[in-house]
């Protein structure tokens, strides 16, 4: 039976020309990485504990039950948890092929859907997408930009890699692919050329997303873009001379944050952080300082589970963005510290999967979902610690939001999958 799946399958990749070997299967049977599986496992129960706990006052007030954000959390949260067991058992090789530009395509579709939707609305931002339930699609757009970059850097492995003036060995499947993509690899035969055609489908999607006036995300992908290029192997000198770019920029804006306006909050936002204590900005700072109140007031063990003074509305919506204070204030510095090791951990035990990954598109795929949570996590705390402006950036497990979840869960499954594949390998 799984061998006529397998031949039917097949037949059905040569006719839209998803690569696949001789060695591949839809399916993956074997073991995953427990230890990472377990991470996830108590990186999620923990904070959908803590989301619980800042949810409660809110939600009790404003929707009529102090559990209906909780529940609601846990709903799209099981979908997740089906996504990813799904993804898991999948081979994920077969996304090193047609299916990547499918999800490029698909991905940039949607965005522009969302982004008209909201112009022809009046809505104030174009993030979130109703069909019925609401959904953000940048969250989607996280994952399937690892998966395109990942695809492209594998493809492009050797015009990465090349010396100046000689043309880079190329992944035979991405020049027999299609003719506008077959034109493209054909075309970029150099580092740099390499650089700029990956360069150029990162500005997709930060312009896209920068058009639904969501800058954090702006940010987190451009520097998903920028590490995983630095970590594909390209020439060190491109990264030397866009970090000088990336400092004079950050400069530029702080000194002069107008030079931004009218991306969403963004200028507005970096002037509150940067005159603090103007009393003008009294109200716009509330969210900020009642967070590092609640940081402040922790000590080393905390007030004590469920007892957070800061949660009872003084902190707008903490269950979305702000949930890391209401941990320092419940379970003090001990419990804060859990956190950050934890998903320190979990990074860690992640690079080391892409490490022991003898693909280099798995292990690509794993680190560009690595260096996402990573980054996700550094913004949030920096934010939440008021180190960086506010930004609106979720913590990873612990924030609330549908499509936040399901997306991350689909990540922990990519990766599980590419653990999988590596231990039949191994055996």
């Amino acid at each position: 039976m799984l061998d006529s799946i397998k031949k039917r399958f097949r037949v059905m990749s040569s006719k839209t020309r998803i690569y696949l070997d001789e060695n591949t299967n839809f399916f993956v049977h074997g073991s995953f990485d427990v230890v990472f599986a377990s991470a996830v496992l108590l990186l999620f129960t923990f904070g959908i504990i803590m989301m619980y706990s800042a949810s409660y006052a809110y939600s009790a007030y404003y929707e009529g039950s102090p559990t209906a954000i909780f529940f609601d959390q846990l709903k799209t949260s099981a979908i997740g948890f089906a996504a990813m067991i799904l993804i898991s058992k999948l081979d994920y090789r077969i996304l090193n092929g047609r299916l990547a530009w499918v999800a490029f395509y698909l991905t940039i579709g949607v965005l522009c859907a969302t982004i008209l939707i909201a112009k022809i609305t009046g809505a104030e931002t174009g993030r979130w997408l109703d069909i019925g339930i609401s959904v953000q699609p940048s969250e989607f757009a996280k994952l399937t930009m690892i998966i395109v970059l990942s695809y492209l850097m594998t493809a492009m492995r050797g015009g990465l890699r090349a010396p100046k003036g000689k043309i880079g060995t190329f992944n035979p499947k991405a020049d027999s692919f299609a003719i506008l993509e077959a034109r493209l690899f054909k075309w970029a035969r150099t580092p740099f050329k390499c650089c700029f055609v990956i360069a150029a489908v990162i500005c997709i999607y930060c312009g896209l997303v920068v058009l639904q006036k969501h800058l954090s995300a702006t940010i987190l992908f451009f520097f998903m873009g920028y590490f995983m290029l630095m970590l594909s192997g390209t020439k060190k000198s491109y990264f030397i001379i866009v970090t000088l770019i990336i400092v004079g920029a950050v400069l530029i804006v702080l000194s002069n944050p107008d030079i931004i306006k009218g991306l969403g909050f963004g200028t507005h936002r970096i002037t509150v952080w940067l005159d603090k204590m103007n009393p003008a900005y009294v109200d716009d700072r509330r969210q900020t300082v009642n967070g590092l109140y609640a940081i402040g007031s922790g000590g080393l063990l905390g007030v004590g589970f469920g007892n957070s003074r800061q949660k009872q509305l003084y902190i707008p919506e903490l269950h979305n963005d702000f949930v890391f204070p209401v941990v320092c204030e419940e379970l003090g510095f001990l419990g804060a510290a859990a956190v950050i090791i934890l998903f320190a951990f979990l990074i860690f035990r992640g690079f080391k999967i892409a490490k022991e990954c003898n693909d280099y598109f798995g292990s690509m795929l794993v680190m560009g979902v690595m260096i996402q949570i990573g980054l996700q996590v550094i913004i949030n705390i920096a934010v939440v610690t008021d180190l960086f402006p506010n930004t609106g950036m979720g913590l990873p497990f612990f924030s609330s939001g549908g499509s936040s979840i399901i997306s991350i869960l689909m990540e922990m499954g990519l990766v599980l999958s590419v653990s999988r594949r590596s231990a039949i390998e191994k055996k």
